[in-house]
């Protein structure tokens, strides 16, 4: 879309919508509740992604002004979290369990990632074996209750919002990541081993399949 001298917003065109790795990571990393994640969730439940036109955009927005729509939607396109195309990509019918640990492949540079529950347990595993599996899982579950107890104070008092933790080598490199995925009424996470590669193209698949399974 684009603006016009008036500051009146036109939709250049009727694009399929879809949530970059930005905008992704923005509607799962907090479940405050947000206009602009709320409206990147909404494209996430879409099988196939939706085409925009002013009507819908009004839907998503929750807001019977066109002008404000459209001002939400270009603010989103100036944060890179969403993005258009000419044709609908299709969410894969590949079942869960064959397609997170595909997915995860290429979120770590060394191929090794997992997803754990809120118990500890892990729903999907790529390149780690049974038992480093657990132990990650069970260690992640421990950090994600110690994260869910200290995260506002945080944000307060150090100005620190990520909700992101990591273990780092003596260089500031990244061993292991680990990220809160909040989705329904699920808190999954996302634990990679390695540099994450949050912007490769797979993660929004990934969360696109979370949110068709637990949104």
């Amino acid at each position: 879309m684009t603006d016009t001298p008036s500051a009146d917003y036109l939709l250049v065109d009727h694009f399929y919508l879809q949530p970059t790795p930005a905008g992704v990571f923005h509607a799962v990393s907090d479940n405050s509740k947000d206009r602009q994640r709320n409206f990147l969730l909404q494209l996430l439940k879409y099988p196939v992604t939706p085409r925009a036109d002013d009507e819908q955009l009004c839907q998503w927005y929750e807001t019977s002004d066109t002008q404000e729509a459209l001002s939400l939607l270009y603010e989103a396109q100036s944060f890179s979290w969403v993005q258009g195309f000419a044709t609908p990509q299709e969410l894969t019918t590949e079942g869960i369990g064959r397609a997170l640990p595909r997915l995860l492949f290429n979120l770590s540079s060394v191929h090794k990632a997992l997803i754990v529950d809120a118990n500890g347990i892990a729903l999907a595993n790529c390149g780690l074996n049974e038992e480093t599996a657990e132990t990650l899982a069970a260690l992640t579950a421990d950090i994600a209750a110690v994260q869910a107890r200290h995260s506002k104070r945080l944000a307060h008092s150090l100005g620190i919002a990520t909700q992101g933790w990591g273990a780092i080598d003596a260089f500031g490199s990244s061993r292991i990541g680990l990220w809160p995925l909040f989705i329904g009424q699920q808190r999954l996470m996302l634990v990679l081993l390695g540099e994450p590669r949050l912007h490769h193209g797979d993660f929004v698949t990934l969360i696109w399949l979370l949110v068709s399974r637990y949104g």
